[in-house]
């Protein structure tokens, strides 16, 4: 009994030396480029889980009393910057001059295979949810519209909900069905857009921004999409159904890796353009957007920089954002300059796209 014991104690402090070395290399992956070494990119999917068995390994040998401790405790340490990103408990406050920002991606309003009449409701319960959430700075990926019409979102957003400014950067003609782009629409004044592209074809991943007018003050409000992993529903089933290990899953398995791999080195070399553009600003920046990346990705560390994540500042839980097959990814983000306090975060659970909407408020903290 004593030789089992022995050896479950041995058992247990190999694995719990190989999720430490997984993790410091996970640590790493935040702060080297995929362009350069793009296998430590895959561990940054694997980061969260090996935070959650960090803390069991503490509570067991904790439990224990066993020295061994100090092996994930120093490892969580060690990662804080890191782990930080990943769970969070805070507690919310208001105030009565906050501003309120929701990023959203809407997926089109879902257009792919679906009746235009039930794209018209996901349209009505959209503009439902905004009315009700009522953000002063709304920033959408992969919107869709009409370019011009009454009955058409754009419009509504503009003439019905009182939206004093509106920006939609059309980057793919859906010809009948309208534009595909990026927008931004505010109850500021609007002096100043521009829209930014990030080379990729045929899709909607670009940058846009523009410049705010709130009380006093210039504010750069800038929207970004990044490199869409670009997997199809079918390939999904490839990494959902295992249990058939036969050489049709395999080659599906590492053709998404591929894309995820390629997917990966795109948005790093996009993120390098955002950290550009958010240093040439002159003026404070709120930044939303879908990143379609990790917070322990190194594309969401280049994109933060010295800005804020309004996570970190007033999130709870994991915060997952993505609505599919993977529910503890959070790929959106709102972040924004240190001019800015944070009051809250919150993720919507409204699934009327594959992704969820993000809302938070901060107050612009002018100089007296």
């Amino acid at each position: 009994m004593r030789l089992l014991a022995r050896g479950l104690h041995h058992l247990l402090l190999l694995l719990n030396v190989g999720v430490a070395l997984a993790s410091v290399l996970t640590y790493a992956a935040s702060y080297i480029s995929p362009d350069e070494f793009w296998y430590l990119f895959f561990l940054t999917y694997a980061a969260l889980p090996l935070l959650f068995v960090h803390f069991a390994f503490v509570l067991y040998w904790g439990f224990r009393r066993d020295r061994l401790i100090w092996l994930s405790a120093v490892t969580l340490v060690l990662g804080f910057p890191v782990n930080n990103r990943l769970l969070q408990y805070s507690s919310t406050s208001s105030n009565p001059n906050e501003i309120r920002v929701m990023s959203y991606n809407i997926g089109s309003f879902m257009e792919n295979g679906r009746q235009r009449a039930e794209v018209g409701r996901t349209k009505s319960s959209v503009a439902e949810l905004i009315r009700t959430t009522n953000p002063h700075i709304l920033c959408f990926q992969e919107y869709s519209s009409q370019a011009r019409g009454r009955h058409d979102i754009t419009d509504f957003l503009l003439d019905t909900l009182g939206y004093k400014s509106g920006y939609f950067e059309k980057i793919r003609d859906l010809r009948h069905e309208g534009f595909a782009g990026m927008a931004i629409f505010s109850r500021y004044p609007m002096i100043q857009k521009r829209f930014v592209p990030f080379k990729s074809k045929k899709t909607t991943n670009a940058l846009i921004y523009a410049d705010l007018v709130i009380e006093h003050d210039t504010v750069r409000v800038i929207n970004i999409h990044l490199q869409s992993n670009r997997l199809r529903n079918e390939e999904y089933t490839y990494v959902t159904d295992l249990a058939d290990n036969n050489e049709e899953r395999k080659r599906g398995l590492l053709k998404i890796m591929g894309k995820l791999r390629d997917a990966a080195r795109e948005r790093a070399v996009q993120s390098l353009i955002v950290e550009e553009q958010v240093n040439r600003s002159p003026y404070p920046v709120i930044l939303c957007g879908d990143f379609n990346d990790l917070p322990s990705s190194y594309a969401y560390q280049k994109v933060r920089g010295e800005l804020n994540d309004s996570f970190i500042a007033k999130g709870n839980g994991i915060g997952n954002t993505y609505a599919g097959i993977f529910p503890s990814f959070r790929i959106d983000h709102i972040f924004a300059s240190s001019q800015f306090e944070f009051f809250s975060h919150q993720v919507l659970r409204s699934k009327f796209s594959d992704h969820y909407p993000v809302l938070s408020s901060l107050y612009f903290a002018t100089e007296e």
